[in-house]
């Protein structure tokens, strides 16, 4: 009778340590992110200058958070274009990304106004529209369902060819077969403007289809065309800059609002310093990639000739004012306008 107590009082207290365990285990804060890490895709390559400052980027914000915020990459474009990463961001497949404008574009249209050709004629110019604005598209972004954490630039977009390009007739020969994004507004209404036919194809596939003759020409930014490895497929390089390449980094509002208010003052400031020091490397990258791609690719540069510039502002006037209504308003347009006259 003895031993079947004492067998009792045991079975007792060992129900008793394993609800308190239990209960004690149910009672810790749990962080989702730290068992759900944040899914981030970009076209941007393994190694890249872009790849390398989101994994720092990552390493700082999950040592500030003592490990509760992790990220998952996906590089390459292996989640598939821009606009096939929005729509899996949509379904919570994804929580964040980098962007060129196409994306962003995406979300909120307007912002492929900074893709105009010929709009921002310097780095300088661009930089003091875009932070002038930066609190309203953190707005319209917050509005759309994403939260930014920096915007920067891919840098200037050059002509790459086969045949040197030093007019709008040289563009308009049947030998030149000039790439343009499937998704791109702005460009294909330019090309038609300027009677330039084009071969749209998605980022993904640009690479295949210059090796398969598709595609022999296109215009991009040059670390662009050396990150991507489209580079050795060119002869030529034209001087003129066509438009400036914008983007940005952004997560959903539904997954920042996992985080606690702590966590999310981290991935902001991270996100916003990190940008900004991508957007000096991109910059001197570019620079980097013009001398590396004459000096060791042999590809020539080629003027583009100043009658011809002329008329090339005109067609890059008349697709500004032909997308008012279409992708912007006319407000928006005048407003960038009348930021580019003030700007000292």
């Amino acid at each position: 009778m003895r031993n079947r107590t004492e067998c009792c009082k045991l079975h007792y207290t060992t129900l008793v340590c394993v609800v308190f365990v239990v209960v004690g285990m149910l009672s810790l804060p749990v962080s989702v992110s730290a068992v759900d890490p944040i899914k981030f895709a970009t076209l941007a390559p393994k190694g890249s200058t872009w790849m390398n400052s989101f994994e720092a980027m990552a390493k700082d914000i999950r040592t500030k958070t003592d490990g509760d915020i992790r990220f998952r990459f996906y590089a390459n474009g292996i989640q598939g274009d821009e606009i096939d990463v929005i729509r899996k961001m949509r379904a919570g497949l994804l929580h964040a990304g980098a962007m060129t404008a196409t994306g962003l574009g995406e979300i909120n249209e307007e912002v492929l106004i900074f893709q105009l050709p010929r709009m921002f004629k310097t780095y300088q110019e661009l930089d003091y529209v875009r932070n002038y604005l930066r609190e309203d598209l953190d707005k319209v972004f917050l509005d759309k369902g994403y939260v930014l954490l920096g915007m920067g630039d891919i840098g200037y977009y050059y002509i790459f060819s086969n045949h040197p390009i030093r007019n709008i007739a040289d563009l308009q020969s049947p030998n030149v077969k000039m790439w343009v994004r499937t998704s791109d507004k702005i460009g294909i209404e330019f090309y038609q403007r300027a009677k330039i036919a084009t071969v749209p194809r998605e980022v993904t596939q640009v690479l295949s289809s210059l090796y398969s003759g598709q595609l022999n020409a296109l215009t991009a930014s040059p670390y662009v065309t050396v990150a991507l490895q489209w580079h050795d497929r060119f002869r030529y390089m034209t001087t003129l800059p066509i438009n400036v390449g914008v983007g940005a980094t952004l997560i959903t509002k539904e997954k920042f609002d996992e985080m606690t208010p702590e966590q999310q003052k981290v991935v902001r400031d991270m996100g916003e310093e990190y940008q900004n020091k991508m957007i000096i490397e991109i910059r001197q990258d570019n620079e980097k990639a013009v001398e590396a791609l004459v000096k060791k690719a042999g590809i020539q540069q080629v003027e583009f000739e100043d009658d011809a510039l002329e008329a090339w502002d005109a067609i890059a006037v008349d697709t500004q004012n032909a997308l008012v209504g279409e992708i912007y308003s006319q407000e928006f347009l005048d407003k960038i306008n009348a930021l580019l006259r003030e700007y000292p």
